[in-house]
């Protein structure tokens, strides 16, 4: 891994959301010989998805899914098992104990065995996954603040792998205040390879960058984050109680067509008279 990233530095935005009332994950973080029983919080209030569904457009019965069986038709739960494929149309069946017996053995433990310098992370790598981790319990905080301040003196953050849903999952661990940031990350050899720009070097003077270099330097500072907000929910949501309110009083939604085609008779109407006096107007100012 080996590109830039931000150094430690004071956080671009302050935390909005309320913290998060019951822990993701429960387990322990090891280091060398130090094991602290610890509780993950998620650090980002991720919204919830927008409530679409299909519909039959005939009569508005929401659209089923079932399993089906091509040869013999819809399929019970207790009839369904997993296989894998090996050849077209050709499964290996697996059972659950089988599967059971390729998962993690250790799946509570964060085990930190490499450390590296923050600059050394590549930004492409994060997976979009962030915890927080605090102590289980308060025998488990001098154990904890150990390993924190440990991470904060170094100047370096930790690499590690932890089981989540049942993989392991490779983590960098950093220290922030008094608590630990969990960033899930890919693997580096996931990583593809850049894409190959067309045509040869291109030559820019400082003249063209001038405008802007000024115009990143006017937007240089604190950011308005509440530009960059997805109203996407809140306009579906106005829209859908609009047409709700519509359904429940029918009146009011034909009185309000109705003068909408008044006021389109009224305006097409202002406009053609303006059409038919715009000829005259123009004669006499002749």
């Amino acid at each position: 891994m080996a590109t830039s990233v931000l150094p430690e530095a004071p956080r671009i935005c302050a935390a909005h959301a309320a913290p998060a009332s019951r822990a993701s994950w429960c387990g322990q973080l090891k280091l060398g010989t130090l094991c602290v029983p610890v509780k993950a919080y998620p650090a980002i209030a991720t919204p919830p998805d927008i409530p679409l569904r299909q519909l039959h457009a005939v009569c508005g019965q929401r659209i089923e899914y079932r399993k089906c069986c091509p040869e013999h038709g819809e399929v019970p739960a207790e009839e369904i098992v997993k296989g894998y494929p090996y050849q077209p149309d050709q499964y290996v069946r697996l059972a659950e104990e089988e599967l059971a017996s390729l998962q993690p053995t250790d799946e509570k433990t964060i085990h930190l065995a490499h450390f590296l310098d923050p600059a050394a992370v590549d930004l492409v790598l994060f997976a979009g996954r962030s915890l927080y981790l605090a102590p289980a319990n308060p025998a488990a905080r001098r154990p904890f603040v150990t390993v924190l301040q440990s991470l904060h003196r170094s100047g370096k953050w930790a690499v590690g792998r932890v089981v989540f849903s049942g993989k392991w999952q490779l983590v960098v661990i950093r220290p922030v205040d008094q608590v630990l940031l969990v960033h899930t990350l890919y693997h580096p050899a996931q990583r593809r390879a850049l894409v190959n720009s067309e045509g040869g070097e291109v030559e820019l003077s400082q003249q063209d960058l001038r405008p802007f270099l000024l115009l990143i330097d006017t937007n240089d500072g604190e950011v308005p984050w509440g530009d960059y907000q997805d109203d996407m929910e809140r306009r579906l949501t106005e829209l859908v109680e609009a047409k709700v309110a519509a359904a429940q009083n029918p009146r009011a939604g034909r009185s309000s067509g109705r003068h909408r085609s008044t006021n389109g008779r009224s305006n097409r109407h202002a406009d053609s008279t303006a059409a038919q006096e715009a000829p005259a107007r123009r004669r006499k100012a002749a």
